[in-house]
């Protein structure tokens, strides 16, 4: 236990100052007792199905429902407002400012938003690996098993400092340095979410933020032939740092 504080301790020094960002999750914890309470929200994003349930409707007393998906743009058209920014929101985020946009044209609305098809899932693994590339992925994927599926680490690879970057909102991206040497020493692994991008470098990158700005201005050019998918209309705000366990 206290070999673990010492190594927390010691991603929270490595890592710059700023406000933390989310909860700690033991990379040894069961999918079945996992606090999915817990978990981040679901963020919207180009191609998702959404339904729009704006309550009873007429002298029926049926709801009214409207079938939309998401455009390349992050955008829905919802009558009468237009257009209105859906990716990068969570569904509940996307129902209040729908909420608020309709009540300049009805008294009282009323909406729901339903996610009924999601665009892709997809982690994004980058550097120093031999397949580098996106990765379609099941629920639940982790650090390891994706670079195993990239391949594996280049010889020149720097282990002890792998990048995971993580959409937050529609400009602010979390960051924790992971020392995946540990990883593989210890038996561990850490859980990753839809869409992350997993930066192996080729030596230990020294100031974060400053790494994190750069390829994240870079997302469609240099750094990457095609933009990422999840990663449409980001405007980089803020980077949150985010600490995790490492197994001793």
């Amino acid at each position: 236990m206290k070999r673990s504080a010492v190594i927390v301790v010691a991603l929270v020094l490595a890592l710059p100052p700023g406000p933390v960002l989310g909860a700690v999750v033991p990379d040894d914890t069961p999918i079945d007792q996992l606090d999915w309470g817990a978990m981040p929200e679901y963020r919207i994003v180009p191609g998702d199905e959404l339904v729009l349930n704006f309550g009873p409707h007429g002298d029926t007393g049926s709801d009214l429902f409207r079938l939309t998906i998401v455009r390349p743009d992050g955008r829905i058209t919802v009558y009468p407002i237009g257009d209105v920014v859906a990716a990068g929101r969570t569904p509940v985020e996307l129902q209040t400012e729908l909420t608020r946009l309709l009540a300049a044209e009805f008294k009282q609305p009323r909406v729901t938003v339903e996610l009924t098809r999601v665009a892709a899932n997809q982690v994004h693994v980058l550097g120093r690996v031999k397949q580098p590339g996106s990765q379609a992925v099941q629920s639940l994927p982790t650090l390891l098993q994706v670079i195993a599926a990239a391949g594996g680490f280049q010889d020149d690879a720097a282990r002890n400092s792998v990048i995971v970057m993580h959409r937050v909102g529609l400009g602010s991206v979390s960051v924790a340095r992971i020392r995946a040497d540990r990883l593989l020493r210890g038996g561990g692994d850490v859980p990753l979410s839809r869409f992350d991008i997993v930066y192996v470098p080729r030596s230990t990158i020294g100031n974060v933020n400053v790494f994190v700005n750069q390829f994240l201005t870079n997302l469609g050019g240099p750094v990457t032939s095609t933009a990422l998918v999840g990663w449409e209309l980001f405007n980089l705000d803020r980077v949150y740092p985010a600490f995790r366990v490492v197994p001793r």
